[in-house]
């Protein structure tokens, strides 16, 4: 058994890993010399029993193929590194925590309601939200971008798509960075459940009320087959929607903005030609900025991947940032590029059935932000240090530093 705890000097189970500067080098020394390696799961602040043992696949290849084949490596027993009990793998996931045909089923009932139809029915809404974060520093000449621009923008939207009544989202938003912040561990599972309660609540209110010609009512008499989701599911969802929602799409905005602001010819041509190299640049970001590092599959039978001899019952850990930055897939990987031919980023899941539900919000967001950013604000730059998230299972810049020309807010 290749383990990179022996070999390489370090796990990717220590919380110390991510508080390391050079974490690209000991990925790229993973996709080099040990695309497959078993992790050890030390105890530590974040999972003081430890636990019993992982392999990380930091390949594009491998990452593709574990996504795609949930036959051989399922999602049905959990998605989180950490191990839970069925009961646990339901509440804290739902139809991510599922066997390939149950999830199916679950999925095909959310794609009924969460369209294309359905975000570009939204796009006044989103536009109006990427006005209003902006135009709340405009006339100050400095800001931070995360607290002060972009970190509740999508929780606005999200929180126009569920019906949140606005007095409530700031709580909302609270619990969702600590659910993500603390992934895995006691603490962000009681944020988790916390956010699942206020859920039932406000379905509740949808059912009695009558006003059920919004998002949640919609999904509450959506069917297939003859079956729909129940109340809890819908919860559930709404927890899964709201947390992947608000906290991917503004660490890939603010730490996208902190890579344009590394690559200063790239933002310049991005700035100057907007509508043209906006479907690329926006891919390429996600790319770049792999807002979600990982998620677990189980092994359900002995298999061989990447040279190595996986067991059945196995954990595989799929490193979608390291798959991301993978040379012998990505000419020039860690160098935002907005002409690829080609950009097979995994930054929305490797392929397969579990491909991210929220993909098509995501573009249009970050694609609407970034036009409205560039209008208002032209001149915008990173002023001081960037701070990143120690974290596990996001990429994220919490605090960027930035200046720009005092302007008018903009009234449309």
């Amino acid at each position: 058994m290749s383990s990179a705890n022996r070999e390489l000097g370090f796990t990717l189970s220590d919380p110390a890993f991510w508080a390391r500067t050079d974490q690209a080098d000991a990925f790229k020394l993973l996709r080099d010399q040990a695309p497959v390696s078993w992790h050890e799961e030390i105890p530590s602040a974040w999972f003081p029993e430890g636990g019993r043992g992982f392999w990380s696949v930091v390949r594009h290849a491998e990452v593709t193929t574990v996504s795609k084949d949930q036959e051989t490596f399922t999602s049905g027993f959990g998605t989180e590194i950490v191990d839970m009990t069925p009961e646990e793998q339901l509440t804290f996931g739902g139809m991510l925590n599922m066997h390939a045909p149950q999830h199916a089923k679950y999925r095909a009932i959310v794609n009924r309601v969460l369209t294309p139809r359905t975000v570009e029915a939204m796009s006044e809404d989103i536009d109006r939200q990427a006005i209003a974060a902006i135009n709340r520093v405009a006339e100050k000449g400095s800001a931070d971008f995360v607290d002060d621009i972009v970190g509740d923008y999508p929780a606005q939207i999200i929180g126009d798509l569920l019906s949140v009544p606005e007095e409530d989202r700031a709580k909302l938003i609270d619990l969702t960075v600590t659910a993500l912040s603390a992934y895995g561990t006691q603490h962000a599972y009681s944020a988790y459940l916390e956010i699942i309660d206020y859920a039932l609540e406000l379905i509740d209110d949808v059912r009695t009320s009558g006003h059920d010609d919004n998002f949640l009512g919609k999904l509450l008499t959506a069917e297939v087959d003859g079956e729909s989701m129940s109340d809890k599911d819908i919860a559930i969802f709404f927890a899964l929607l709201l947390t992947a929602g608000i906290e991917t799409t503004a660490s890939t905005l603010a730490t996208g903005f902190y890579g344009l602001s590394l690559n200063p010819e790239r933002r310049i041509e991005l700035q100057n030609n907007y509508e043209a190299l906006a479907p690329a640049a926006i891919e390429e970001l996600i790319r770049w900025v792999s807002p979600v590092k990982h998620f677990r599959r189980t092994a359900t039978k002995d298999v061989e991947l990447g040279g190595q001899k996986i067991k059945s019952g196995d954990k595989v850990v799929m490193w979608y940032n390291s798959a991301n930055r993978d040379a012998t897939v990505f000419d020039n990987p860690d160098v935002l590029m907005f002409n690829r031919e080609q950009n097979p980023h995994v930054g929305f899941g490797g392929g397969g059935p579990h491909f991210c539900l929220g993909a098509v919000l995501a573009r249009k967001e970050a694609t609407v932000f970034l036009r409205r950013l560039f209008q208002i604000l032209p001149d915008i730059e990173v002023s001081g240090p960037a701070e990143f998230a120690q974290s596990n299972f996001v990429n994220a810049v919490t605090k960027l530093p930035v200046s720009f020309s005092t302007a008018q807010r903009l009234v449309i």
